[in-house]
């Protein structure tokens, strides 16, 4: 299972792309272990079953605990039905890590339902050898994140990219329903050597969600996103 997170207590990492992970836990460190997905339910491993070292953990989906996706008609030309925001000074960037603890995006209230087929942003700039990041649209209703999406969007970047224009085409028909509230969240989720990834820093309401705490806070500025699609009858 691609970039699966594995916590105990405070430490935090994803498996690679082939479900693969090295996780060294100090000593001391005897929580459960617990793997967690957006599409499946999370499983947790006590320390006597872990300690030995090597480990093989099976999750079972849990789609019927994801936000409604609704297939309706449709009306007029696609658009960009959210903006980006003001520029800003300066870029959100993530540093020197092999994944990030954090993902962070802007909050979205339409007035409108609409159907999402895209999604919009730019890259400034990669140093890393290579650098996936990961996008979930989440449904946010009384401060519970339910993501839109069956499966999140992987996108990834090496130290040859440079001022991208990037369009994500989402691989599901997603539907954004008036007056909610949506945050999209973007994290890093592998990397491979040091290095830096860069993207445009833009005045908009947003969210930086602690993906090991899972506790939120609000910013004033966030990574400029884009989504694009069309009027819902």
């Amino acid at each position: 299972m691609e970039y699966a997170s594995i916590k105990v207590d405070s430490l935090f990492f994803f498996s690679d792309l082939n479900g693969n992970f090295d996780l060294t836990i100090p000593h001391g460190h005897t929580s459960d272990m617990v793997f967690s997905h957006i599409s499946y339910h999370s499983v947790k491993v006590p320390y006597s079953l872990y300690e030995k070292g090597k480990l093989t953990v099976h999750l079972t989906e849990k789609v019927e605990e994801l936000s409604a996706v609704t297939v309706s008609g449709l009306k007029g030309q696609e658009k960009r039905i959210a903006s980006k925001g003001m520029k800003m000074p300066g870029d959100v960037s993530f540093r020197n890590i092999k994944n990030t603890v954090f993902e962070t995006g802007p909050i979205l209230s339409k007035k409108h339902d609409y159907q999402v087929r895209d999604l919009e942003f730019k890259m400034v700039k990669c140093t890393y050898t290579t650098c996936t990041i990961r996008i979930i649209i989440y449904d946010v209703t009384d401060g519970k994140f339910a993501p839109v999406l069956h499966e999140p969007l992987y996108i990834k970047f090496n130290d040859k990219n440079k001022n991208m224009d990037y369009v994500a085409k989402l691989k599901e028909d997603v539907r954004l329903l008036k007056k909610r509230k949506y945050y999209v969240g973007l994290a890093v989720v592998s990397t491979n050597g040091t290095g830096e990834i860069h993207f445009p820093a833009y005045i908009h309401r947003g969210y930086v969600h602690n993906l090991v705490t899972n506790k939120t806070r609000k910013c004033s500025a966030t990574i400029g996103v884009s989504l694009i699609g069309m009027d819902i009858e």
